[in-house]
């Protein structure tokens, strides 16, 4: 026997209930019930001497075979057996201690936790009843009134969830074979008709109630041609981005605001809520979206909220959602502003629904990783399940199918502790279709967590592979109304050839774009500078010597061959526009590029890929000095041996809205340090002009075309033209 881990120290007193772990039905009894093995206690018999009916029951007894060990002993300090038994699944390991007056005593230990002891004292000893007379008349009732409530049921929650879909809707957008939201949508069907039909003795008796939750905790668009396709649709007046039939047929009970909502600003993330129907509500708990009207508008339409109750079956579940703090400084949310203080919200909000008589709360976070999930759960109370986003992690057990081989940072669950010392799972899926989430949890009639079902537990695997025994159809509706138009869309953009290329431009990720100069990372910051300044020099504004992008915004390689529009898209996918930012010193230059190069010699989104300058960086220099030397194209010194150049010139800088936080006051995104400076949108056709653009014109636009230094490329880049070296120097 073993206690329940999910058990409440404060509530142990009151039930040590039944108890699933790694598909075992393993029972930790009450403290008030006797124990199964206990001696049985005989009925006295009715010709039995005065002597022999004074003596206990338990002596009485004949004893099972459990105390052939006690002999006539009933000392509760003897042993009479001892058991272990070992938890693969946990870890934990569990000890027995039967002791010949009846008592047990369980000590389970859990790695890396202290050991957890449940003591169960011996049955009362029972007296045979003296026989009576037999009444001369009837018996008097019972006066006291009888509560005709039945007991309350104990509650089968099947959670089933996903997190960073990422637009990534195609079979093979993720992983050739895998994935893709048609076919996700027949998984999950599958699994959630499978929870609303499982039947056992609880349910069949009423005890037990049941009900199935479906959740995304977060980052469910991206970037991308999937996503460019829904902007061309929805600008055009044609229909809702294809975000809207693909979420709303899945069939979510909420969805949790992730950082990628907002990569193209708070207007599109409120079309896209806008759209949506009002049974999904989207979740954030930690936002405030006051100074942006559109998104504030749904809060007060109840599209857009702190929190949601879901009911199933006669039960209220409580679902909360959060968004990690960090959003501003990786995406573009405008005026909406996060707290930091996650733990403090989601607590409030968990008391609210507990105050308001939901007991079942599970929180559906976007923090980036379960280690910062873990870090929050630690301050929780009242939370009893938790849905972590952001981390493509995989949780996994040995037995679940992956896909291709990939190997879980854990198990299905995680397990941590919240601030009361109960036990909390934890569970994430990779994204992009690739897996279903399956928690099955148990519940008391309390709403005390008391049991997870591992043998309904775990990923499932999204295979649209024939050969594989779990392959699914793709959900036919589903197929039509989103999968075809964007396959039609990708195929019309893939037909456009607009240049080759004689090498393979870079962009793998982390090595070399995160890590180091390359030939893509090149070839792209010129096309910055050179749109960039084209676009200024139509307008009047000003001209940029230098450029840079963030390696992050740089988010596919191109082979060798010819170059497709399509391709541009996969390069620069997000809805960046780009700004020359005016009067940057010496000093401020290094300040940046000291920023950009920081991480070093781990990989980051914010390594910088030059144009219009080289630099020296010493690894092994303190950070804040690594910077040695920074020299324009032309010979001039910007920064020699860590110091600014006599006579170094002041620069406009080319680069993204997003690195310059041009909506943010300068605080830039992925943290470079531009507060302070002027900027001036670059504008092309009438709007901004988006930095996929600038990749498509600096590549199609004739040799002929010259603007500050620069010529287009005429549809050809060459070794010769962005070899991938001689701009950003390493040392160690």
């Amino acid at each position: 026997m073993s206690r329940s881990p999910f058990a409440r120290p404060s509530r142990l007193a009151a039930s040590l209930l039944a108890v699933s772990i790694a598909g075992a039905a393993v029972a930790a009894p009450s403290v008030t019930a006797r124990p199964a093995d206990a001696p049985a206690v005989a009925k006295a018999s009715a010709k039995s001497s005065p002597k022999k009916k004074a003596k206990s029951g338990r002596r009485a007894a004949r004893r099972p075979a459990a105390y052939r060990r006690c002999g006539r002993s009933f000392s509760p300090k003897r042993i009479a057996r001892t058991t272990t038994s070992v938890n693969r699944r946990t870890g934990a390991r569990t000890v027995t201690r039967l002791y010949c007056d009846g008592s047990k005593r369980i000590v389970t230990r859990y790695p890396q936790q202290p050991p957890q002891t449940i003591y169960v004292p011996a049955p009362a000893p029972q007296q045979p009843a003296p026989q009576q007379p037999a009444p001369q008349q009837p018996a008097p009732q019972d006066p006291r009134p009888h509560d005709p409530t039945p007991a309350k049921p104990g509650f089968r929650l099947t959670l089933l969830h996903n997190n960073d879909g990422e637009s990534k809707y195609q079979v093979g957008d993720s992983i050739a074979g895998y994935g893709g939201v048609a076919t996700f949508k027949t998984v999950l069907d599958r699994l959630r008709a499978d929870a609303d039909a499982y039947t056992d003795a609880e349910v069949r008796s009423g005890a037990t109630r049941k009900g199935t939750v479906v959740l995304s905790s977060g980052d469910n668009i991206l970037a991308g041609l999937n996503l460019r396709a829904s902007f061309e649709r929805r600008d055009a007046g044609r229909g809702p981005f294809y975000d809207v039939p693909a979420l709303a047929a899945i069939g979510y009970d909420a969805v949790t605001i992730g950082n990628h909502e907002y990569d193209f600003g708070p207007l599109r993330l409120a079309q896209l809520i806008g759209d949506m129907p009002a049974s999904t509500p989207f979740l954030s708990v930690n936002s405030d979206f006051s100074a942006e009207p559109a998104l504030q508008a749904l809060v007060t339409a109840g599209k857009i909220a702190r929190s949601t109750v879901v009911e199933k079956d006669g039960e209220k579940i409580g679902v909360i959602g959060a968004t990690t703090p960090d959003t501003p400084s990786v995406s573009s949310p405008g005026g909406v502003t996060f707290s930091a203080q996650v733990a403090d919200a989601v607590n409030a909000e968990a008391d609210r629904l507990t105050q308001a008589g939901v007991n079942k709360i599970i929180l559906s976070s976007h923090l980036q990783n379960v280690a910062n999930e873990r870090t929050v759960v630690a301050q929780l109370r009242n939370v009893d399940v938790v849905i972590a986003g952001g981390g493509d992690e995989l949780l996994a057990n040995a037995d679940d199918r992956r896909v291709n081989a990939d190997l879980p940072v854990g198990p299905y669950p995680a397990l941590a502790q919240d601030s009361t010392g109960a036990t909390v799972p934890i569970v994430t899926t990779q994204g992009e279709y690739r897996y279903v989430g399956r928690l099955t949890a148990l519940f008391d009639s309390e709403g005390r967590l008391t049991a997870i079902d591992d043998t309904r537990s775990g990923p499932v695997r999204v295979s649209a592979t024939q050969a594989d025994p779990d392959y699914a159809a793709p959900d036919a509706a589903v197929q039509a109304a989103v999968v075809d138009p964007l396959r039609a869309f990708s195929a019309e953009l893939a037909a456009r050839v607009i240049g080759t290329t004689e090498q393979r431009l870079n962009g793998d990720n982390p090595n070399p774009i995160r890590l180091s100069e390359s030939n893509l990372g090149d070839l792209v910051a010129d096309g910055f500078r050179y749109a960039t300044n084209k676009a200024q020099r139509a307008s009047g504004g000003p001209i940029a010597q230098v450029a840079f992008s963030n390696g992050g915004g740089i988010r596919r390689s191109i082979e060798a061959g010819d170059i497709s529009e399509k391709s541009t898209f996969d390069v620069l996918p997000f809805d960046n526009t780009m700004v020359t930012v005016t009067g940057v010193t010496p000093a401020r230059l290094k300040a940046l590029m000291e920023h950009g190069v920081a991480s070093l010699p781990a990989a980051n989104g914010r390594f910088p890929q030059i144009s219009g300058f080289r630099m020296t960086v010493s690894v092994s220099a303190p950070v804040g000095s690594r910077v040695t030397d920074i020299e324009l194209l032309d010979g001039t010194d910007v920064v020699v041996g860590g110091a600014v150049a006599p006579g170094a010139p002041t620069v406009n800088l080319a680069t993204t809205n997003f690195t310059a936080g041009f909506t943010t006051g300068g605080a830039g995104g992925d943290g470079y340090p531009f507060e302070g400076l002027d900027m001036v949108a670059a504008r092309s056709g009438g709007g901004f002009l988006p930095y996929q653009q600038t990749l498509y014109q600096y590549i199609t636009d004739p040799t002929t075309s010259e603007v500050a230094g620069q010529r287009g490329l005429g549809g050809e880049v060459t070794a010769a033209s962005h070899p991938g070296s001689g701009r950003i120097t390493i040392t160690p």
